[in-house]
């Protein structure tokens, strides 16, 4: 799998130190890049939908919990305006 593919995943979100753990249900794992909307999920069963960053590092667009509906304040497009300004800012 590339980086930049969009992934669709459910499993249940843990903390280990500062890390934050995605354990997918049926196997395997994904590490989840620090986002204020993961620590509100810690020990919930959620789906995430997010941009894989590494190996098996997941940047989360959005996450719910399995059964919820999408929360309207996040969304792909507000994540895309997000990841175009990282990009187009000059590099020191």
């Amino acid at each position: 799998m590339p980086l930049g593919t969009l992934h669709t995943l459910e499993g249940t979100v843990r903390r280990e130190g500062h890390r934050f753990i995605l354990l997918v249900h049926g196997g395997g794992e994904w590490e989840l890049e620090p986002d204020r909307y993961v620590v509100g999920h810690v020990d919930c069963a959620v789906v995430i939908e997010g941009v894989r960053t590494g190996f098996n590092r997941l940047e989360v667009v959005r996450i719910k919990r399995v059964g919820e509906e999408w929360p309207p304040e996040q969304s792909w497009t507000k994540w895309f305006d997000r990841w175009r300004n990282r990009r187009s800012r000059p590099k020191d």
